[in-house]
């Protein structure tokens, strides 16, 4: 798909109220130097709905709407999802190459303010899918985070709650923990690997999400902390068929603001492509990139479609954590 098909699909994906999304300013407008000015010290933008489903994913939701219909949580489950009105803007067009952040330089995320380019999608040279992300969550704590990304482990409607429409199906490594009281949030899914299947747009795709401290990315907890992060989650992407063969890596880092928290995201998809044999890691990145491994299995338009899923899940995910969280805490979700 070239550039000029991914501006064609853009427009169709998000509602046509002109005035909400003429309200933002260019993503140059509000940067001083390499430091992006707070995009909330006026309050938050208006949402605007998403509107373009592709029919696999709408066939995806009636799925998950019915199986979820019993559940104690089923009213979470949302038809209608929003992006807010700031973020089409960065969907419209790559970001530009300066504004990549190159996973070696991960501690540059301990900076206070804000990077110049805090939300976009890059293809880079050698194929690698690159995206930036950021996304709000009031009244959400780092508790509330931590909990989450073991709950929703539990069974595949949970995890199709985040995103009912791209969601299939999600299963944790740690089941066996997952209902134990003596273990803490973090215990329930720091270590673990997640097999999930999702749509990315249009594309159904299997990968095996394994949790990593984030001192792995020179970002440990203390320093994480120091800086005014509340709960961090990062993990190396491996490929559905072939467990030992990373194909990326992500990292979610909530910072505390002053009505909750924001979420600072960074994925380097098809990045760091190694192989694991007998605990010896192999390393096929560059001849995977020459070969247009890379290309076919992240490229253009994963970067572009999972700038839109992340931004898409998160803000729904931040939609009703805090509620679902206090249903959990006041037992009214059973176990």
């Amino acid at each position: 798909m070239d550039s000029g098909q991914l501006r064609q699909r853009t427009a169709s994906r998000l509602s046509a109220i002109s005035g909400q999304l003429s309200a933002p300013s260019s993503p140059t407008d509000a940067q001083t130097g390499n430091i992006m000015q707070n995009p909330d010290a006026n309050g938050y933008p208006e949402k605007v709905p998403i509107t373009y489903y592709p029919l696999n994913t709408q066939k995806a939701y009636r799925h998950n709407e019915n199986r979820m219909k019993d559940k104690l949580y089923a009213k979470y489950c949302h038809r209608e999802l929003y992006l807010y009105a700031d973020i089409p803007q960065y969907i419209r067009e790559q970001m530009p190459a300066e504004g990549v952040l190159p996973i070696g330089d991960s501690p540059r995320l301990l900076e206070p303010g804000y990077h110049k380019h805090e939300n976009g999608w890059r293809m880079l040279p050698d194929g690698t899918a690159y995206v930036t992300s950021r996304t709000r969550f009031p009244g959400s704590t780092g508790d509330m985070v931590r909990w989450w990304f073991w709950w929703h482990s539990v069974e595949p409607e949970r995890y199709a709650l985040w995103f009912p429409y791209d969601h299939l199906s999600g299963r944790s490594t740690y089941a066996d923990r997952l209902h134990r009281t003596d273990l803490s949030h973090t215990q329930k899914w720091l270590g673990s690997t997640h097999r999930v299947t999702e749509f990315i747009g249009s594309q159904k795709m299997t990968v095996h999400i394994h949790f990593v401290d984030p001192a792995q990315y020179d970002l440990p907890w203390d320093k994480l902390k120091a800086a005014g992060y509340e709960a961090a989650v990062c993990a190396e992407l491996r490929d559905g068929l072939l467990p030992n063969l990373k194909i990326g890596d992500f990292l979610h880092l909530w910072r505390k603001t002053e009505d909750g928290l924001e979420l600072r995201s960074r994925y380097w998809l098809g990045g760091g492509i190694h192989y694991k044999v007998m605990g010896m890691k192999v390393g096929i990145d560059y001849l995977a990139g020459a070969l247009g491994f890379k290309k076919r299995m992240a490229g253009e338009n994963i970067a572009y479609e999972h700038f839109i899923h992340d931004q898409t899940e998160f803000t729904n995910l931040a939609s009703f954590l805090p509620d679902l969280y206090g249903d959990y805490m006041a037992g009214r979700l059973g176990k």
